[in-house]
C-alpha cells in the first residue's frame, strides 16, 4: 500500500510543479505574440482546466503525505520530510489566496471588457506561481537531498 501512496503522492508533484513549470516558461512566453484582448482570455481559460487539476493534486498530495506520514510515524521523519511538509504548507496557502483573490479578479475583470485589470490580475497570479514553483522545487530538493 505504502508504494501506492507514494506513486499518488508523485503523481500529485507532477501535476502541480509541472504544471507550474509549462504555464510560466512554455505557455506564458508563446502568448507573448498574442494581443492583450485575445491573451488574457486564453490564460484564464488555461488557469481554469489547470487549477481544477490542482485541486485534485493538492487532496492527492495532503492524503498521500499524510498516509505515508503515518506509516512513518513523527519520530522516523527525516528533517527534509519535515522541511517539504511545512514548504507544502505554505504552497497551499498561496494556491488558496491565488484561487480566492486574483483570479476571481481576472475572471470579473474579463467578464466587464476590462483587458488592463485582467492583466494586473494575472501579473499577480504569475507572481505567486513564481514563488510556489520555486518553493516546489525547494520541498522536492529537501526530501531527497537532506536527510
Amino acid at each position: 500500500m505504502l508504494k501506492l501512496w507514494m506513486f499518488l503522492h508523485l503523481l500529485g508533484v507532477v501535476v502541480w510543479v509541472g504544471g507550474m513549470f509549462f504555464v510560466l516558461h512554455c505557455l506564458r512566453p508563446a502568448l507573448a505574440d498574442l494581443q492583450p484582448v485575445q491573451r488574457g482570455p486564453l490564460m484564464v481559460g488555461v488557469l481554469q482546466r489547470f487549477f481544477r487539476y490542482v485541486t485534485v493534486a493538492i487532496v492527492l498530495l495532503w492524503a498521500s503525505g499524510g498516509a505515508l506520514a503515518a506509516a512513518i510515524g513523527l519520530r522516523g521523519m527525516p528533517g527534509g520530510v519535515l522541511a517539504m511538509i511545512a514548504l507544502a504548507a505554505v504552497m497551499t496557502g498561496i494556491y488558496v489566496w491565488i484561487r480566492l483573490r486574483p483570479f476571481p479578479r481576472a475572471l470579473h475583470a474579463l467578464a466587464v471588457s476590462d483587458p488592463p485589470a485582467a492583466g494586473a490580475a494575472l501579473e499577480r497570479i504569475r507572481r505567486m506561481v513564481l514563488v510556489n514553483l520555486v518553493l516546489g522545487l525547494l520541498a522536492i530538493a529537501a526530501v531527497t537531498l537532506w536527510r
